[in-house]
């Protein structure tokens, strides 16, 4: 039988205990959203900025109802590198709703420099209502943490 450790994991790994050590931190935006900011597929409304070193861990998003048509209007979470890497083509805005669904590509996705947030229209509202988009991304920043190697123990 094998066993395998990592350098978190070995005898010797570092132990976190309270303090600034990847302590959490919540970035919270609550948005007034015009039915100009939602008109149109790849229309973008900024949300939050994350620091250099910020490791995502969780997401949700809540949105009232956007589209009084007949439920066309959808969302993508991300950056400029990748649009949906925090959520993908949600549904929240049709009607009044929150998703908290992170993206595989989003959890523990470290930011390499400080990076706006934004929320992008996947497909436009059939017919725009103006309301309001809530947003709330968690995390940690450290700017050393990465994938760790595996190694015979």
């Amino acid at each position: 039988m094998a066993k395998y450790t990592t350098a978190l994991s070995a005898f010797t790994g570092p132990t976190y205990g309270p303090g600034v050590a990847r302590q959490k931190i919540a970035l919270v935006a609550k948005v007034a959203i015009t039915t100009a900011m939602i008109d149109n597929a790849d229309d973008e409304v900024g949300l939050v900025w994350v620091p250099k070193g910020f490791v995502v861990t969780g997401v949700a998003f809540y949105a009232t109802d956007l589209d009084s048509g007949t439920a066309a209007i959808k969302f993508d979470v991300g950056d400029d590198g990748d649009e949906d890497r925090l959520l993908a083509a949600i549904t929240t805005g049709q009607s009044a709703g929150s998703s908290v669904a992170l993206a595989a590509a989003g959890f523990l996705y470290k930011y390499t420099e400080r990076t706006l947030i934004k929320a992008y229209v996947n497909t436009a509202a059939d017919t725009e209502a103006a309301g309001t988009i809530s947003f709330l991304l968690e995390g940690f920043v450290d700017e050393e943490f990465d994938t760790t190697a595996l190694v015979a123990a």
